[in-house]
């Protein structure tokens, strides 16, 4: 059952994918497969699906049958209720662990950023962190059974809980793959394949001569419909793929040497082109285009990849109308941390074209790993609002980043904290606007005033760790809190530059340019008719309903879009969602899960 075990299959030279686990459900819970997903929504997930709304919809439908089940003896009903109750604050805090390490949907008791899981949460809570984090040295990707089984300290704590091994176990969620990274190529020189037919069982099927693709091959849904097909001759021809009905032509490209190799061109349901580009050995490569669902072939995006395949540049983005709406690039400040080798996390800056208002936006952010001290840290933002001569920056910890981990902000609460360039902390009162000094050093106002936004935010949060570590005792500092810059006494701003502080204030609300039906789609999925109506006087409906209203909120304005996926690496879904489309049809593609990892 351990998932860790699953690394051996990755480097069998077998043909043949060994059978699933009859012990383990694949999905959110290997227990409860993705039970809760379908009693919440009245459908199973769908790719679409935000993994944070499966892990939500299992915590809190595993919670309400876990309520009604009695103690494992009548003297842990105290201890039990206890458990429970710090079940409630891990979904009402909302931060589930990142899967970065392993393609497949998988366990992870504490991420690279120092989020918790679910069951590690109750014993930290229960009797301290270092428990958890040996689990998380020793065990971090296996499941409970396994951990208990070689864990006496784990065993014990499973015994005095009130609950049963298998009732925990349920707790459990496993954490989706990075869904970029989880498509592989063949390799059929490492893998070499016997002549004659060949079928893995999951719908993909065809011939080999001499350890190529020979004559008619394949690919087909969980329908039964054909959605990839391609005549080649040792292993070079062409390949065309389908929507998921069949029908409507979704890729169409070359093969040489089995794998996809020269020009290929994506297309939307309508028959418009979706994207162009070219793929070299398997992978994508160079430059590419991806354009709106219209036949005039607007580009949507411009960029290029590595031979990695990854985004390298910067990119462009545009509106309905063709006018460049954002640029985006890789931009990873000095974090403060020289001992980790990625410097503490990747950063990616994406810069808004000003629009009517003039108002110049930009965002930085990133996926910090910050572990010197045992201070740890999740995803960073910081904001610049510009118009004329005014410009702020909102230092923010950005989403995910309530709970255990440093957060930056003045207080417990990790709220943001507003500049502008002269390091002037800037408040709203009842009776106007207020600035105090927070005593930049000159090199911090000169950063601020040149607007270089990715070397500030190094700066900002390299200040906010020293002050955690400052007001934080050694026991603390696995939950280290910022407690804010110290500033000087807050005096009166004026009138009219208040004015200009709420106009660029209010710009972050607002929709700077409206997705296109297909990314939102992409995002939220159409309304299917057997979803069930939530009904927002539940208090776990009343969440869901929060949280899918956020949801449709971000996927309507395309920037959002582009930032909210630009955080530990970039993954947008019109971009990446594109491609994983098309890998699904493609012969030689393989998606590995838990239990799938035979190339």
């Amino acid at each position: 059952m351990r998932a860790a075990c699953l690394l051996l299959v990755l480097s069998s030279t077998a043909a043949a994918l060994p059978p699933p686990d009859p012990r383990v459900r694949e999905g959110a819970n290997h227990h409860l497969g993705d039970d809760s997903f379908v009693a919440a929504y009245g459908r199973g997930p769908r790719a679409s699906d935000r993994e944070q709304d499966r892990m939500t919809a299992h915590l809190v439908h595993v919670r309400a049958r876990l309520a009604s089940r009695p103690p494992t003896r009548p003297a842990l009903a105290a201890r039990r209720s206890e458990l429970l109750g710090y079940l409630d604050d891990y979904i009402a805090n909302g931060q589930t662990p990142v899967n970065t390490q392993l393609p497949w949907r998988s366990p992870v008791f504490i991420d690279e950023a120092g989020a918790i899981c679910a069951v590690g949460y109750l014993i930290e809570r229960s009797v301290g962190r270092a428990l958890a984090e040996r689990i998380a040295r020793e065990h971090g990707h296996d499941y409970l059974e396994d951990i208990a089984a070689q864990m006496p300290d784990v065993q014990a704590w499973i015994g005095g809980s009130g609950l049963t091994l298998e009732e925990l176990a349920s707790i459990q969620p496993a954490y989706s793959e990075p869904e970029a990274r989880t498509w592989v190529t063949w390799n059929l020189t490492k893998h070499p394949r016997p002549d004659g037919a060949d079928d893995d069982g999951k719908g993909t099927r065809g011939a080999f001569r001499d350890n190529k693709m020979e004559g008619e091959w394949t690919v087909t849904n969980e329908a039964g419909l054909v959605v990839g097909k391609g005549t080649l001759a040792r292993g070079a021809g062409r390949w065309t793929s389908f929507h998921p009905d069949g029908t409507h032509r979704l890729a169409e490209g070359r093969y040489a040497n089995s794998r996809a190799h020269g020009d290929w061109k994506f297309f939307h349901p309508s028959g418009n082109l979706a994207a162009e580009g070219r793929f070299v050995a398997g992978t994508r490569v160079g430059a590419w285009r991806f354009y709106y669902d219209t036949p005039a072939r607007i580009p949507i995006a411009l960029g290029k990849f590595s031979r990695a395949g990854e985004v390298r540049g910067t990119w462009h983005h545009f509106d309905a109308h063709g006018a460049l709406i954002a640029t985006s690039r890789t931009e990873t400040p000095d974090w403060g941390d020289r001992d980790l080798l990625t410097n503490g996390g990747a950063g990616f800056t994406l810069t808004v074209t000003p629009g009517d208002d003039q108002i110049r936006y930009a965002v930085h952010q990133g996926t910090v790993s910050l572990q010197r001290d045992d201070i740890q840290a999740t995803t960073q933002r910081l904001e610049s609002y510009a118009l004329g001569d005014e410009r702020i920056y909102i230092h923010d910890p950005g989403p995910g980043t309530e709970g255990p981990g440093f957060t930056p902000g003045p207080g417990n609460d990790g709220a943001p904290v507003i500049y502008d360039p002269t390091g002037a902390r800037l408040d709203k009162h009842a009776a106007g606007w207020r600035a105090a000094d927070c005593r930049w050093s000159a090199t911090r106002e000169q950063v601020a005033r040149s607007g270089d936004l990715a070397r500030l935010h190094g700066l900002l949060f390299t200040a906010a760790a020293r002050r955690a570590r400052a007001a934080n005792t050694q026991d603390e500092l696995d939950r280290a809190s910022d407690p804010g810059p110290q500033c000087a006494t807050s005096r009166p701003i004026s009138t009219a530059r208040g004015a200009v502080l709420d106009r660029l204030l209010a710009r972050r609300d607002q929709i700077r340019s409206q997705s296109p039906v297909f990314v939102k789609r992409a995002l939220l999925d159409e309304p299917d008719p057997a979803d069930r109506v939530l009904d927002p006087a539940d208090a776990d409906d009343a969440r869901l309903i929060a949280v899918r209203a956020q949801a449709e909120l971000d996927a309507t304005d395309l920037t959002r879009v582009l930032a909210r996926h630009m955080v530990m690496y970039l993954e947008w879904p019109h971009i990446d969602g594109r491609f994983l489309e098309v890998f699904q049809t493609m012969a030689g593609r393989y998606h590995h899960t838990w239990f799938d990892g035979d190339p």
